[in-house]
C-alpha cells in the first residue's frame, strides 16, 4: 500500500516544499551518532568545505541530517539496522538522489583482516524483509560497479582493500560460531547489518549505490568487540571513519 504513495504525497506528509529534492545520501551504519557528527565536521572543515548542516524538522527523520555543500543537497544517516533505512532511502530515492552510498563497519570472515582494512562488497546477501520486500526475486543484493569502482580509486595507495561479497544479518546477538564459521566455508568476506538493504532499495529505484566499511572485528580469527585489544584500537576506528567519510563526500560532490 504504501508503495503507491507518490514523492509529492511523502513531501506534503514529511513537511517539505513540492519542489524539495536531494542530490544524495550518505548513510553511516552506527549508534554512536554524537562520534560521526563529529567526525563529519571533521572531515569537512578538512577538505576546505563550507557547509550547512540541518536536523529536519519531522520527528520521524530523526536519523537524518540535511547536509548542504555549495548547490548540493544531500542526506546525511546514522543509524542501525534496516527497517529505518529502507525507509529514508525509499524517500530519498523519490526525492531525486542520484547516489546512495554507505560506509560503516563490518566483522571480518577472512583470516589475515585486520582492524586497519577496508572491505568493498561486490555483493550483499541478506534475507531481511528490508531488503526481500524491494527485491523479491533473490536474496542477493548487488551495488553498482561503476560507483563501486570509483570509490574504491579513492582511497589511496597504502591501504589494504578486500574485495568480495558479503553478509547481512540484522541480529548481531544472535550470530553463533557456527554461523561464522558457515559464513566464512561459504566464501563471505564480512558480516554486518545494512548493506542488503541499501543496494536492494537504491537498485528498485535505479540508483547506483556502493559500500565501503572497515574492518572493526575479525570473528573468524576470535577477534571480537569484547576482546581487550578491541578498545585499544579506537584510534584505528576513528581514522577509518574519517577516510570513508571524506571518500564519500568527494564521490557525492564529484
Amino acid at each position: 500500500m504504501y508503495k503507491s504513495f507518490t514523492a509529492e504525497q511523502y513531501k506534503k506528509h514529511l513537511g517539505f516544499a513540492e519542489d524539495y529534492t536531494i542530490d544524495g545520501v550518505l548513510s553511516y551504519g552506527t549508534l554512536y551518532e554524537d562520534k560521526v557528527i563529529g567526525d563529519l565536521k571533521a572531515c569537512l572543515s578538512e577538505m576546505g568545505l563550507e557547509y550547512e548542516l540541518k536536523t529536519l524538522t519531522n520527528p520521524f527523520l530523526r536519523f537524518a541530517r540535511e547536509l548542504n555543500i555549495g548547490d548540493k543537497r544531500f542526506w546525511f544517516m546514522i543509524g542501525y539496522g534496516g527497517a529505518w533505512l529502507s525507509e529514508y532511502l525509499h524517500w530519498a530515492c523519490l526525492f531525486g538522489s542520484q547516489k546512495n552510498i554507505f560506509v560503516g563497519s563490518c566483522g571480518g570472515l577472512k583470516v589475515g583482516m585486520s582492524a586497519g582494512d577496508f572491505l568493498v562488497p561486490t555483493s550483499s546477501f541478506g534475507e531481511e524483509s528490508s531488503a526481500r520486500i524491494y527485491n523479491r526475486d533473490s536474496p542477493l543484493q548487488f551495488p553498482d560497479k561503476k560507483l563501486t569502482k570509483s570509490i574504491k580509486s579513492r582511497m589511496g595507495d597504502g591501504i589494504k582493500i578486500w574485495e568480495g561479497p558479503v553478509v547481512t544479518c540484522q541480529a548481531m546477538i544472535g550470530e553463533t560460531s557456527e554461523d561464522v564459521k558457515g559464513w566464512s566455508n561459504n566464501g563471505y568476506f564480512g558480516v554486518e547489518m545494512e548493506t542488503s538493504t541499501v543496494f536492494a532499495v537504491s537498485s528498485h529505484f535505479n540508483v547506483p549505490s556502493a559500500a565501503i566499511m572497515y574492518v572493526g572485528d575479525n570473528l573468524i580469527e576470535n577477534h571480537s568487540t569484547l576482546s581487550e585489544e578491541f578498545e585499544g584500537q579506537s584510534y584505528i576506528r576513528e581514522s577509518n571513519r574519517r577516510k570513508q567519510i571524506t571518500v564519500a563526500i568527494e564521490e557525492l560532490l564529484r
